[in-house]
């Protein structure tokens, strides 16, 4: 084994030898492992992607076929969902499915000195068969890069040490059941007698998005020895990555002297991604920095309509002109306060010296923004200001006055579905396309009605009946039953949202809230608007709707599931990530939490990952607990697209299908998503788009 790997590395210097020398290339672009995180071949690195980037791809390597998806969620923190399939030749029907959920966390940036750190778990939900932890330490020197690990669980099977977590608990020196069907759970997390080290190089060619790969493992293959005929191969592997475009990649390896490892991955930032966007760009009104003779308070609202801008009252008291805007939910909040302030400002008389904006959001009411007008004169009209000085000089403040609209504002907007889940440990994949047309108005008085219908368009939901009994008293089990007629109402719902506090705000819901459940209900939230924290709960007595019935409008069961959660929220400093936690009690009845991070982009784009800890066992179609559930929600604004109604999106869904455990209500309207637009961190990271 050692001539071998000495031999095929001796071939790898040469090749790099004998490549045109340069100075220091850029680093090599970043690239997958087989099974989806960034890394070289077989093992993983310290290496982290941008963030914003968003990952997919397939790969194989016998005996298996991988599908993976994954976020970079924030700059320290990577979650990779991943299906791997047991096969007996790539094009063959998967005779087993491993699911799992993958995660890489960040502990040190790279220095002068010191290696980049990161700490990541292989299925730490999901199947037990991928299951493993380990740290990773990886140095750049010049063209080079190096990475050494250590592993504890199916990563450092092979053992080159005692585990040393053994010392402090017997528990720790338990060996995992790869050859089972168990699923992975916390207990088995750092478990092993032994730990075993990898490592490995990545050289950066002078060809533009080629690298040279090579890595060693520890991986001894423990559950495909014990569960049929395989032969292992060599711990090493030698390999390349070829990215011709930043958008995709191309990977193969040689593993041992008899395996091949391919891979094919599609990568984009989507923090750079302003294809398109949930709005029509449209150009703002020439701002003239004569002022008026006098305040022309109808003339404002009038010129602001013909920019779809919604201004409700406006009031001039002490040298202040200020106004209320009822803001869209898909044009951006800083460029509809910007073009508010610019029409108030354009139609204030000589004596006015400050413009407000009172913003409204679903009823929900925002603080009042108060601007110099002469900053506003100086930026807008004679290009000497901006933004920056804009938000040197603006104020925030509570203001009680009527917010009340004289018109109802409609808006009907296309949302193409796919429902994917990489999570089922009976099927290769599941997956559900729709299409849902929505229509929403907001009337007086923060009452709101919106109704959706959903076309059915294609869908592999009978795969669920095959192991599992279709129960309509179920949860959501019955899934593939909302599939048999083409088209359903998916929503019919009145809602009262209000902020009857400064920074307290709540909403009450009725009537049909989603597709599988009718009901009423009702959320508050308590978000202070200078603080990263904020609190809240939401209550529902939801009732099953019967999916056979036409438009599924019938009631199933009339004897109403109570759910209910407390929610708690942070709003992490110097980024657009929010993390949550909400704990109570899901539709089957189950206890738990679900915790996550959801992100908003400039261009509108939305992001949420979770994972559901739930105290129901439900067994899986090999008799076996699974009691965590992790997903992905990314929706991907349409609005800019000709013919496209502004506000519709494509929603990409990434999660179990068909679960009964930890199941909530999709409930109409968020009310932390709701405030967001308003909140003090969104205004100053989004400010640039106040003269827009």
């Amino acid at each position: 084994m050692f001539r071998a790997l000495k031999t095929h590395a001796l071939v790898l210097l040469c090749t790099v030898v004998a490549a045109e020398k340069t100075a220091c290339a850029e680093p090599a672009a970043p690239s997958a492992m087989v099974t989806g995180i960034q890394g070289l071949n077989t093992v993983p690195t310290a290496r982290m992607d941008a963030p914003g980037t968003f990952r997919a791809g397939v790969s194989t390597s016998d005996p298996y076929n991988h599908a993976f998806l994954g976020m970079q969620i924030a700059k320290p923190l990577y979650v990779n969902l991943r299906q791997s399939m047991e096969i007996s030749s790539v094009g063959e029907r998967p005779s087993m499915v491993y699911p799992g959920l993958d995660m890489k966390l960040r502990l040190k940036e790279e220095g002068r000195y010191m290696p980049e750190i990161a700490f990541g778990m292989n299925g730490a939900l999901g199947h037990k068969r991928f299951s493993s932890e380990y740290f990773a330490l990886s140095k750049r020197w010049y063209d080079w890069d190096f990475t050494l690990g250590a592993a504890w669980g199916r990563l450092g099977s092979a053992g080159h040490l005692k585990n040393p977590l053994a010392r402090i608990s017997s528990h720790f020196e338990e060996d995992r059941d790869y050859g089972g069907h168990d699923a992975a759970s916390p207990s088995d997390w750092f478990t092993g007698n032994e730990i075993g080290f990898f490592g490995g190089v990545e050289y950066t060619t002078p060809v533009k998005g080629l690298s040279l790969k090579a890595d060693f493992n520890a991986d001894a293959y423990t559950g495909e020895t014990s569960s049929f005929d395989f032969k292992k191969p060599s711990p090493w592997s030698v390999g390349f990555n070829y990215s011709p475009k930043d958008w995709v990649s191309f990977g193969m390896s040689l593993i041992g002297a008899d395996k091949v490892m391919a891979r094919l991955t599609f990568q984009d930032n989507l923090f750079g991604w302003n294809k398109t966007k949930s709005y029509k760009d449209s150009e703002a009104f020439k701002f003239d920095a004569r002022r008026s003779d006098a305040t022309w308070r109808h003339l404002a609202r009038e010129m602001a309509e013909t920019e779809n801008i919604n201004m409700g009252k406006t009031r001039v008291k002490d040298h202040d002109f200020s106004g209320v805007v009822h803001m869209n939910d898909y044009q951006p909040s800083t460029l509809q306060i910007g073009r508010t302030a610019r029409h108030l400002a354009a139609n204030a008389g000589p004596e006015i010296e400050t413009i407000t904006v009172i913003p409204v959001t679903k009823g929900l009411r925002g603080k009042a923004v108060t601007f110099s007008r002469r900053d506003l004169e100086q930026a807008m009209a004679r290009g000497t200001g901006s933004p920056e000085e804009i938000w040197q000089d603006i104020s925030f403040a509570d203001d009680n006055r009527s917010i009340t609209q004289k018109t109802r504002v409609r808006r009907i907007a296309f949302a193409p579905e796919l429902q994917l889940s990489l999570g089922e440990e009976d099927t290769t994949h599941l997956y559900r396309s729709s299409l849902l047309i929505e229509e929403r108005k907001e009337w007086r008085r923060g009452l709101i009605t919106g109704s959706s219908a959903r076309l059915n368009i294609a869908d592999n939901l009978h795969r669920l009946t095959k192991y599992r009994d279709l129960n309509l008293d179920s949860a959501r089990s019955d899934a593939a039953a909302f599939t048999m007629n083409r088209v359903n109402l998916d929503r019919a719902f009145l809602t009262f949202m209000r902020t009857p506090l400064p920074d307290f705000h709540m909403a009450v819901t009725a009537g049909y809230l989603e597709e599988m459940y009718a009901g009423y209900g009702g959320e508050v939230l308590y978000r202070p608007f200078d603080s990263p924290f904020a609190i809240g709960a939401e209550g529902w007595a939801a009732y099953k709707r019967d999916p056979i019935a036409p438009l599924a409008l019938g009631i199933w069961d009339t004897s109403p599931r109570f759910t209910g959660h407390l929610n708690m929220y942070y709003a992490v400093p110097g980024t657009d990530v929010t993390a949550f936690s909400k704990a109570g009690k899901f539709i089957g009845g189950d206890i738990g939490v679900t915790t996550g991070a959801m992100m908003r982009f400039d261009s509108g784009m939305k992001f949420t990952g979770s994972v559901s800890v739930t105290d129901a066992k439900e067994k899986d179609v090999f008799g076996k607990d699974r009691n965590l559930y992790a997903g992905i929600q990314l929706s991907i604004p349409l609005g800019s697209v000709k013919f496209v109604p502004e506000g519709s999106e494509a929603r990409l869904k990434f999660a179990p299908i068909g679960r009964d455990d930890a199941a909530t209500i999709d409930k109409p309207y968020d009310l932390y998503d709701a405030t967001e637009p308003t909140s003090y961190r969104h205004l100053a990271r989004n400010w640039q788009g106040v003269l827009e």
